[in-house]
């Protein structure tokens, strides 16, 4: 058996064992938390870290490269396999990210969003494409590795998070995304820090509120 197809088998355990115990689990509806859980969860994630440095990013295939998501979208909790493995290896997390954009594995895309800052070589422009995502939390990450990647980029984005309505006023999406822009705006040392800080502690959100307390204690 290869390296390949032992990742194939141990996603089908996987999988199996999901529906058993978790039969509502979807990319959608994640339990998270499988390290925790799942018992052959390190048998899992070595099927896929065996993969990376047995073969190189141009022999995948489209199976190989769902079944890399698959499992890296399970491990969200430790996000071991992107921060400690993939990210040493700029062609295969150039590949895998890059397919992530807009898939059905929204929990591995989130993590090439945050961690792209940290490949080292990776092309710095795929954080326009992750910005975009109709995905709140990976536009949320990428919004804070903009911030070290594309500083002369970030505060236009972090404005437009603030002021863009794309989420309900009264929704964590839309308190979560202000909330980011704060800390963005700080990271930059923007002039329009207090500005922003002064309406957020104005703000009905309440973790808004608090951050906007923090940063200005940390700040002043």
């Amino acid at each position: 058996m290869n390296h390949k197809e032992k990742l194939y088998r141990e996603i089908k355990k996987f999988t199996k064992w999901a529906d058993q115990c978790h039969p509502t689990w979807s990319e959608e509806r994640d339990n998270g938390e499988w390290e925790l859980g799942y018992p052959h969860f390190e048998e899992l994630c070595g099927a896929a870290e065996d993969v990376v440095n047995e073969y190189p990013c141009s022999e995948a295939d489209e199976t190989l490269i769902h079944a890399l998501l698959f499992v890296i979208a399970r491990d969200n909790e430790c996000e071991e396999l992107v921060e400690e493995k993939l990210v040493l290896c700029r062609d295969w997390f150039e590949l895998l990210a890059k397919k992530s954009i807009g898939s059905k594995y929204v929990n591995a895309e989130w993590q090439f969003a945050k961690h792209l800052g940290d490949c080292e070589g990776c092309d710095p422009e795929l954080i326009f494409s992750f910005i975009k995502s109709e995905y709140e939390y990976t536009s949320r990450m990428a919004l804070q590795t903009m911030a070290e990647l594309k500083p002369e980029c970030a505060e236009r984005y972090a404005l437009e998070f603030w002021n863009h309505g794309k989420y309900p006023a009264g929704s964590s999406e839309d308190e979560y995304q202000k909330i980011m822009a704060l800390h963005v705006l700080a990271k930059l040392n923007s002039p329009r820090l207090e500005a922003y800080l002064e309406r957020a502690k104005q703000s009905d959100y309440k973790w808004l509120r608090k951050n906007a307390e923090d940063l200005s204690a940390k700040y002043n």
